[in-house]
């Protein structure tokens, strides 16, 4: 009986271990989106730091127009890469932070699978791409062409 209960709490302790590597293993990025890309690229500089990263996924990134009744969606999906900058297994869209239309689901799943294709191939250097084998990166979008910023005048010195 006793062994069976030692048992059970190591096997729930072993749980907790790898749930607590799994979340170790998953890196966010957060970018900022203040504007629309007309003009969405491939990266082609050597991608190094997770910098760089955010910002290849930036350049790559064209969001979809808003909706003026609904106002901005900031989404975020998840994404794995090969030591090669290449896909490793399927990206999914993890969540909106607002709730959504079926429309604009579409619209958002249709602008992220755009955007990973765009991409695919990640320019790794050979250090980053060690660095990110295998590990999730959840990437947010944080859709900021809407917000309004405090007009707050620039402090100034008397002198």
């Amino acid at each position: 009986m006793k062994a069976a209960g030692a048992a059970c709490a190591v096997a729930a302790l072993a749980c907790l271990f790898a749930a607590d590597a799994a979340v170790a293993q998953r890196t966010t990025l957060q970018i900022l989106i203040r504007g629309t890309n007309a003009n969405p690229a491939r990266p082609t500089a050597p991608v190094n730091n997770l910098q760089q990263l955010s910002a290849a996924f930036a350049a790559c990134w064209s969001p979809p127009p808003l909706d003026p009744e609904r106002g901005p969606v900031d989404v975020i999906f998840q994404v794995s890469f090969k030591r090669s900058g290449e896909l490793f297994g399927k990206p999914r869209i993890v969540e909106f932070v607002r709730p959504v239309t079926p429309e604009e689901r579409g619209r958002y799943y249709a602008a992220v699978a755009e955007t990973i294709d765009r991409c695919s191939q990640m320019p790794f250097t050979e250090q980053m791409g060690g660095a990110v084998a295998g590990r999730v990166f959840r990437v947010n979008f944080i859709d900021l062409r809407n917000s309004k910023q405090a007009e707050v005048p620039w402090p100034t010195e008397k002198s």
